[in-house]
């Protein structure tokens, strides 16, 4: 049995305009949106993260450079505005996401000559591509968004994505440690371009199975979605006071991320001369953490919503920037510790955090909603990006020598990211959702599930054993 028929699904609730609907209908509907994300994954890491960070080093990339590049698709969120509007005003949702994916991906083979050629503008062609690239694939994401909240089902939708996300974690997972093995071998013949050209190509080939599949999910028809398409309605989630304020905690939460993102690719890189090969076997060790948890994740989000489980990761993750001022080239073993220990924070976080948006949103105009939120974390992670790179760039002589470890720019970054992730993780404790329960029982109920699990805990808490069995009913 599968890990998505495991997930029961009854459900009773009327015919959703424009979309028929049976337990059996909607498993069908989430396997596919399982694997497509699963092949969307493997394009995601091969032009991303730590690999588009090495290749632009490859091209001499500087840092604020480097911390252009890894903005812009944050950037390019603005774009989701003038989606949400078209999808408003002609019905298309399922058209505009898919052929926003189709060419948000399949740019990429234009690229590859320019890796073989000796040409002195390749940074500056990879920067335009990444531009071009981001913004179509922000063109697809409000519909995709608004789209998949249609097609599963509300009482499950924690469990489903923390089930999602596993396939996700394994396609990260095989995608990093792929990837870092190709670039590590030909970069030891001297032909670093070779692999990097391999590996983008594999990437947009699984792009392509991933919008195949995409295509194949239904839709509402276009008559359904479309609405008066007035442009003041792309403001109305500015004037939902509660949906401002949980706006208002993740433009500061995406700043203090932004802040520090883009250096801990270089910092492994260039300060701790990790391999590919290394930084993939690290990664994979976080996502390996979201394999184990995601489904646990998403039934303490199903039972005590996503803002308290936000809350309780955001604290963690607020002093996982700090861990970075120990490990130095040659001594990584802290970094086993941080992986392990972020992987069990990012987890909950990221999970929650897709779904709090959404949750927060009226079904009626969630479309531009989730691009509004979007939109404002967006362009929050792009000033800080450019802060930072200019920060850094700055301060790249600093070199304080404290004990074994010699402080740099980096590490400042890190330092300044903490107090700011620390700042927003009490901001996190303003926002009230509307069916939310308390962050001291959910952490009781997290010690409770952990403790019956164990010998002891057995003979401490045998009612938990016999819990009965859940139906999920879905009423709407």
């Amino acid at each position: 049995m599968s890990k998505i028929e495991e997930i029961e699904v009854i459900d009773t609730s009327p015919t959703v305009p424009g979309l028929r609907r049976n337990a059996i209908i909607v498993r069908r509907w989430l396997y596919f949106i399982t694997t497509e994300g699963a092949f969307a994954t493997v394009f995601i890491m091969f032009t991303g993260g730590v690999f588009l960070t090495g290749l632009a080093l490859l091209f001499g990339a500087n840092d604020f450079e480097i911390a252009l590049l890894a903005s812009i698709p944050f950037l390019a969120q603005v774009v989701q505005i003038f989606s949400a509007y078209l999808i408003d005003r002609t019905g298309r949702r399922k058209a505009i996401t898919v052929w926003g994916s189709v060419v948000g991906r399949q740019i990429w083979w234009l690229f590859l000559p320019a890796l073989f050629l000796p040409i002195n503008w390749r940074l500056e062609a990879l920067i335009g591509l990444v531009v071009f690239s981001n913004a179509s694939i922000m063109l697809a994401t409000p519909g995709w968004l608004s789209w998949m909240a249609d097609l599963v089902p509300e009482k499950i939708r924690g469990r489903y994505f923390g089930v999602r996300n596993i396939s996700v974690a394994i396609a990260t997972i095989t995608s990093t440690i792929i990837g870092g093995i190709i670039i590590d071998k030909f970069k030891g013949m001297y032909l670093e371009h070779i692999g990097f050209a391999i590996i983008i190509g594999l990437g947009t080939l699984f792009a392509l199975v991933a919008v195949i599949i995409l295509n194949k999910l239904p839709d509402k028809p276009a008559a359904v979605i479309k609405t008066d398409g007035d442009p003041g309605r792309l403001f109305e989630p500015l004037k939902d006071r509660s949906f401002r304020r949980l706006l208002k905690v993740f433009f500061v939460w995406n700043f203090a991320i932004g802040l520090s993102a883009p250096f801990f690719a270089p910092h492994m890189l260039n300060v701790l001369k990790m391999s590919f090969t290394q930084i993939s076997l690290y990664s994979s060790a976080a996502a390996l953490i979201a394999i184990l948890l995601n489904k646990s994740w998403g039934k303490v989000i199903d039972r005590f919503g996503c803002k308290p489980v936000v809350a309780f990761t955001a604290f963690g993750i607020a002093i996982v920037p700090l861990i970075w001022f120990f490990p130095r080239a040659g001594h990584l073993n802290i970094l086993i510790f941080e992986s392990l220990f972020s992987g069990f924070l990012w987890a909950g976080f990221n999970l929650a955090a897709f779904n709090i948006p959404i949750a927060n949103s009226p079904k009626q105009g969630r479309t531009t909603y989730l691009a509004m939120f979007s939109v404002v974390t967006g362009l929050s992670f792009f000033c800080a990006s450019l802060i930072g790179g200019m920060l850094a760039q700055n301060w790249s002589g600093i070199h304080w020598h404290i004990g074994y470890q010699t402080v740099i720019n980096y590490h400042m970054m890190f330092g300044i990211s903490s107090c700011l992730r620390l700042l927003a993780a009490f901001l996190v404790l303003t926002f009230r959702e509307p069916k939310e329960k308390g962050i001291p029982i959910m952490i009781q109920f997290m010690g409770y599930s952990i403790l019956k699990k164990l010998p002891i805990g057995r003979q401490v808490f045998p009612w938990f054993l016999k819990r009965a069995p859940v139906t999920i009913r879905i009423d709407k």
